[in-house]
């Protein structure tokens, strides 16, 4: 008989609830986003575009943000700038469809507590959401 491990059962164990803030302006990767986050026994929380993630940050409910690099207005960069240094700031984890190093060390310099490339795994998001939550 084959045993089935909870969809929040990542390569880390078992991974507490959280509430994931997604900064997404493409509806469909938000939805992908959002069902992985669901699956892996998270409470997602959308916006798309940074105006809106400040506003849902303003209410406090936030233990990590899942950002899309590339938005319109302000950038996740510049998302990561309003953040940084910020205490108590949630930790921030980049998703982009660019490769370039630059933006990468840009982010990390910023911040981010990781940087993944789309497309990317359910296992390489939940194990960045779980990672963001450990002490830096």
């Amino acid at each position: 008989m084959t045993s089935h491990q909870p969809a929040n059962v990542t390569l880390f164990g078992q991974v507490p609830s959280k509430h994931v803030l997604i900064v997404e302006d493409a509806p469909g990767m938000r939805l992908l986003i959002r069902h992985i986050l669901q699956q892996g026994g998270h409470k997602p929380i959308e916006v798309g575009s940074v105006e809106e993630a400040l506003e849902e940050l303003e209410l406090g409910s936030v233990d990590v943000i899942v950002t899309d690099l590339f938005l319109p207005g302000d950038s996740g960069l510049e998302l990561l700038r309003m953040l940084h240094g910020v205490p108590d700031a949630p930790p921030v984890i980049v998703l982009t469809s660019s490769g370039e190093d630059r933006l990468r060390e840009r982010a990390m310099t910023l911040g981010a507590r990781s940087f993944l490339s789309k497309p990317f795994s359910r296992y390489e998001l939940l194990d960045a959401v779980f990672m963001a939550g450990q002490p830096s």
